[in-house]
């Protein structure tokens, strides 16, 4: 199966709403039901997609293609365009400025999906509090090393496997990205599961009165988004009949480096680089 990897790195803060409030969070983002982690489904990434193909129309586009790739009323399309799961979240260290915060569960995920997983071996999964980290973002002081994490400070029992390493700053080649080294940090996965649940970043945001330009009286609402340098990844499938659609798509992404996902566009949000690896 000539299955390809899709990675999304969130350049500016990402909303894909779940379209329900959650306590005082007025517009959540959509989140797995049993794990609490951010998702973007299939769904959106296809329509995202298919927006941007018919646009394509530069030399070697696929603007008079995307229906094959995408689907019309009476084809549902040739390629399969599966969930994307988070694999790496940005989260606040007191040294180092940020870390990239991961867990066995999302690297097993990565490693399940990925066509070519190599001989990476997944770690055991850490104790709570306690963390496999890079130097970068680790406080040595005598014989005890650890890393502070929001406010949280969480015991260095090991370096993050220095094999893992490598293979993710091969998936892009974004700068920001590629800063990661030495800042990869593997957490338990209930304690990742807190950060992506409680990390993300939520704004307020008011309703504007057209005719007066100021803001309209009880139209207040919190609105949150997963930060900037989040790293996900979602499978593109073949489907029995298709031939070269999946070619077709790289060729798109090597066009358009960047794409917006979610909502709130003209404000700024859910730019993304995308890379079909």
């Amino acid at each position: 199966m000539n299955r390809k990897i899709l990675y999304l790195f969130t350049r500016t803060p990402l909303h894909v709403g779940a379209g329900s409030s959650v306590g005082a969070i007025d517009q959540p983002i959509q989140r797995e039901r049993h794990t609490g982690f951010p998702i973007i489904p299939g769904s959106s990434i296809k329509g995202v997609l298919r927006d941007a193909a018919s646009r394509d129309i530069s030399t070697g586009g696929i603007s008079e293609d995307f229906e094959s790739i995408f689907g019309k009323q009476e084809d549902a399309g040739r390629l399969s365009f599966g969930e994307a799961k988070i694999l790496a979240f940005p989260v606040r260290s007191a040294k180092g400025s940020f870390a990239f915060v991961t867990c066995p569960l999302a690297l097993e995920r990565f490693q399940r999906e990925h066509a070519n997983p190599g001989d990476l071996k997944v770690p055991d999964e850490p104790k709570d509090m306690t963390c496999l980290a890079g130097d970068t973002v680790a406080i040595t002081k005598g014989t005890q090393a650890g890393v502070v994490l929001e406010e949280y400070r969480f015991n260095k029992i090991a370096s993050f496997p220095s094999d893992w390493e490598i293979a993710l700053l091969k998936l892009l080649d974004d700068p920001v990205w590629q800063a990661g080294k030495g800042r990869f940090v593997l957490l338990s996965n209930g304690d990742f599961a807190h950060f992506v649940k409680n990390a993300c970043e939520v704004s307020q945001h008011v309703g504007i009165n057209p005719k007066t330009g100021t803001a309209r009286k009880g139209v207040l609402f919190n609105l949150e988004a997963v930060p900037s340098e989040t790293l996900f990844f979602a499978p593109i499938t073949p489907l029995a009949r298709s031939s070269d659609e999946l070619d077709k798509l790289t060729g798109l992404f090597s066009r358009r480096p960047v794409i917006q996902f979610g909502g709130d566009g003209t404000t700024g949000l859910g730019f993304c680089t995308v890379k079909l690896g």
